[in-house]
């Protein structure tokens, strides 16, 4: 099997993602999957191909009805494709899919616990599911607890439990038998920020050992975690890459940031005004500009007072620009000079965050 290519941008049939067969746990090639309704054929994946390396969280985002649902159910084997293939280390959804689920742990969007059984027998009867010997889960769920610091609630029923704790039960389900591959759909939509922060550490520790398949809403989330991301729309690979690389790749053209050690972005804007054609305040200490001309970057820097300075650079795209770009409506920089020096602090909607 010859080496998948690194891209940013790929177009149906090719394979996006981090590149290694060899090291592969995942390797889908041409993926479709037709659905058939009252008003036709629903194609919701349209020759999707892509590699996961193995301990790597690859992170799949798209807007609601771009292929991600139906991507994960056939690549957990609950659903076939139209066509094309895909291997979980090496095993073939379709043909061997009994080896593939002893090889994979779901973390699906509802939690589905027994709410008549404890922590610890729910937890039992899923090891028993996989036909985990009693000393070997006792052993693995005492361990798993006490990772998370649940263990002194072994006993205790999962309706008295928090968002973010009944979570973590979820994910220690997940791995009682040590699976190779994790999936995770949207695993922190609706907790609280330190919630969400537990479930993050929790991920960092896991890729040690195990691959993650993370899908997210929050961008947040994907630029913090993740060692590849993977954009879907309308059933097909839009851009593929690290989150460096696809922010590298939508950075705006000659467009500047300059963040003051002071909150004066506004009054800065209006004394470089003579210079710049293109401008926006991000916040009360930071600006984005575009010059008349590029050699009038070290009058910039004559009509700002250094200490006043912090840093000046080219302006990189956010993951949220990114995304938008290619699942939404793009955010662009489009704003005349000194049109936003009363924009309130914080302010991100008001071009500065986009590319032209």
């Amino acid at each position: 099997m010859q080496e998948a290519p690194r891209s940013i941008f790929q177009s149906p049939g090719q394979v996006a993602g981090s590149g290694n067969v060899a090291n592969a746990a995942i390797v889908t090639n041409a993926l479709t999957k037709r659905f058939k309704s009252k008003d036709g054929t629903v194609e919701a994946l349209r020759g999707v191909s892509f590699t996961v390396e193995r301990e790597r969280i690859f992170t799949i985002l798209g807007p609601n009805g771009a292929g991600k649902t139906t991507l994960l159910r056939i690549l957990t084997t609950m659903m076939r494709p139209t066509s094309g293939t895909a291997h979980i280390e090496g095993y073939e959804i379709g043909r061997q899919n009994i080896h593939i689920r002893n090889l994979i742990g779901i973390v699906a969007q509802d939690n589905h616990f027994d709410k008549y059984l404890t922590v610890w027998q729910n937890l039992v009867l899923h090891a028993q599911m996989h036909g985990l010997e009693k000393p070997d889960y006792t052993r693995r769920i005492h361990e798993l607890l006490e990772r998370v610091n649940l263990l002194d609630r072994r006993n205790d029923y999962l309706d008295n439990f928090s968002g973010g704790m009944q979570r973590r039960v979820a994910l220690i389900r997940a791995l009682i038998h040590q699976p190779k591959l994790l999936f995770m759909d949207e695993p922190t939509t609706g907790l609280d920020p330190s919630a969400r922060r537990e479930i993050w550490d929790t991920l960092q520790d896991l890729k040690r050992r195990t691959t993650v398949i993370l899908t997210t809403h929050y961008m947040e989330e994907a630029d913090r975690l993740s060692d590849h991301i993977l954009i879907l729309n309308q059933g097909e690979v839009m851009m593929s890459g690290t989150a460096q690389e696809l922010k590298q790749h939508l950075s705006p053209p000659g467009i500047y940031e300059l963040h003051l050690n002071t909150p004066t972005a506004a009054q800065t804007l209006t004394q470089l005004a003579p210079f710049i054609h293109q401008a926006s305040v991000m916040d009360e200490q930071s600006l984005r500009f575009q010059l008349n001309q590029p050699e009038q970057l070290s009058e910039i820097l004559q009509h700002v007072p250094a200490a006043d300075v912090k840093s000046l650079g080219l302006a990189q795209a956010d993951l949220e620009t990114v995304y938008l770009s290619v699942a939404g409506h793009p955010m662009p920089f489009s704003a005349q000079a000194g049109a936003n020096a009363a924009a309130p602090s914080g302010d991100r909607r008001s071009g500065g965050e986009g590319a032209p």
